[in-house]
């Protein structure tokens, strides 16, 4: 059997075609031998949703965007048809929600609903829109982009006061307190330098430390004569029932009592001994004072009759001579 050219020709164009409905198809995602239904969404605006965009249930691609049409001269409703594998089950109260990961994608989540009834083939869907990544940043900056409105504004407010406050008489008000500052400031810094200077001058700080050292030591060795003096005057005082003697022993005790505090605050290093420190003539009234108590102490051991008037047989006792005496006569 031969075959004319005109029907080869007319074969050769039939399957041309086929091919390129097949292709064109096969660009635009869409498939003539596969299984799935047509959705339909209304939209007021797509946010650049193109076709052959994803369509995604749960992260999973179950289709395509198929076309956008515009359905009024105004593009204010936008229909947009979506094509999903015919074995998902799709609840009728579900949201195709267009939306876009960050570097600018589109695509449409189907957010699932929880009836129990499903949409068929060519039935629409609710449809939502979210808001892009600038729209996001536009809401979380637009409380800041307000604040700074407002410092700028205190701002502006704080410098104007600033500039009505800093006149020229204010100006050289304040030239003349930074003058006297400075002069206080010098003021301050030599008597820095003075206290330094005495600080150190270990000499006279050394002999005023050694000087109560001694006077302590002094007072600390004389504590035992004072004990012993006690004593006697204790038995003294149980043998001998005179009034005179009890409160004249009394009053003794009660100044040595008085001297052991004083003692023990001098060793202790409290009380005015910091005043003392400074003071050289205080100093001199307690040497002076110190070495009178220690003569009467030795005048009063060594010639207590002079003293106490007890005799017993009438006789006059003879007035010792103390060693401290003695010793500066020779």
């Amino acid at each position: 059997m031969k075959i004319s050219n005109e029907s080869k020709v007319g074969i050769l164009t039939a399957v041309s075609i086929v091919l390129l409905v097949l292709g064109f198809n096969i660009l635009k995602g869409r498939s003539l031998f596969s299984n799935k239904k047509t959705i339909y969404a209304v939209y007021t605006q797509v946010n650049g949703l193109a076709p052959s965009n994803a369509v995604l249930v749960n992260g999973l691609t179950i289709g395509n965007v198929l076309s956008l049409e515009v359905m009024d001269k105004q593009a204010g409703r936008i229909l947009v048809t979506l094509q999903i594998d015919k074995k998902i089950e799709i609840p009728k109260n579900s949201v195709a929600r267009i939306s876009s990961d960050l570097l600018g994608t589109k695509k449409v989540e189907i957010d699932f609903g929880n009836t129990s009834e499903y949409l068929k083939n060519k039935d629409t869907i609710y449809a939502a829109v979210d808001g892009s990544i600038t729209d996001a940043l536009k809401e979380q900056l637009n409380p800041l982009v307000k604040k700074l409105e407002g410092t700028l504004t205190t701002m502006d407010s704080l410098l104007i006061t600033v500039n009505s406050i800093f006149d020229p008489n204010t100006k050289n008000n304040i030239r003349s307190a930074v003058g006297g500052l400075n002069g206080t400031l010098q003021n301050l810094s030599r008597a820095t330098h003075s206290i330094n200077g005495m600080l150190a001058d270990e000499g006279q700080i050394a002999g005023t430390f050694s000087n109560f050292e001694a006077v302590s030591a002094n007072l600390r060795k004389n504590n035992d004569k004072i004990s012993n003096i006690l004593g006697n005057f204790d038995k003294a005082s149980g043998s001998l029932a005179n009034g005179e003697l009890d409160s004249t022993l009394s009053q003794l005790r009660l100044t040595v009592a008085r001297l052991n505090e004083v003692v023990t605050k001098v060793n202790s290093e409290e009380g005015t001994l910091g005043m003392l420190m400074n003071d050289k003539k205080a100093y001199n009234n307690l040497q002076t004072s110190l070495g009178s108590l220690n003569r009467l102490l030795e005048d009063l051991r060594y010639n207590p009759w002079r003293y106490v008037h007890l005799s017993v047989f009438g006789r006059k006792n003879k007035v010792v001579p103390i060693p401290s005496d003695t010793a500066q006569l020779q």
